[in-house]
C-alpha cells in the first residue's frame, strides 16, 4: 500500500495569505485594476457602495484556504510532492476546475472576454503559487 502524504497546514495558511497578496497586487489600479472595472462596467465609486471589506476579505480568504487545502489533499493523495508536481497538478486544477466553469458561466451571463481573462489569469498565478508553495513545503 503507497504512503499517502500529510497535508501541510502551515502551507496552506501560507497559500490563504499568498492569495490576498497576489489579489491586492494584480487588481490594483496600476496592473488589471482599471481593466477589470471596465470589464465589469463599474466605477470606483459604484464599487465603494455597500462594500463590507472585513466581509470581502475575510471570505475570500477563507474561500482560498479551502482551495488550497483541496489541492494539498489532491496532491497528497496523488504522492505529487515535488514542486513540477504541485505546477502540474495545479495546472489541470485551474484549467479543469477553475477556467473552464468560468468561461461557461461568462458564455451564458454575456461577460466579456476580457473579464474573463483577468479573472481566470489571477486563479491561473493563485493556484500556480499554491502548487510551488505546497510542492515546495512536500504537503
Amino acid at each position: 500500500m503507497p504512503v499517502i502524504l500529510q497535508v501541510n497546514y502551515w502551507a496552506v495558511l501560507v497559500c490563504g495569505v499568498v492569495s490576498m497578496g497576489i489579489g491586492g497586487l494584480w487588481y490594483s489600479p496600476n496592473v488589471l485594476g482599471r481593466t477589470w472595472m471596465e470589464a465589469v462596467d463599474k466605477t470606483e465609486e459604484e464599487l465603494k457602495k455597500g462594500f463590507n471589506p472585513v466581509k470581502t476579505f475575510g471570505l475570500s480568504f477563507i474561500g482560498h484556504l479551502f482551495i488550497a487545502y483541496s489541492l494539498a489533499q489532491l496532491m497528497a493523495h496523488s504522492n505529487a510532492s515535488t514542486v513540477s508536481e504541485g505546477i502540474r497538478l495545479s495546472f489541470l486544477c485551474w484549467l479543469g476546475f477553475i477556467a473552464a466553469p468560468m468561461a461557461i458561466n461568462s458564455l451564458f451571463e454575456g461577460r466579456s472576454k476580457k473579464l474573463l481573462l483577468v479573472d481566470s489569469g489571477y486563479h491561473l498565478i493563485v493556484i500556480l503559487f499554491f502548487g510551488i508553495i505546497l510542492g515546495a513545503w512536500t504537503i
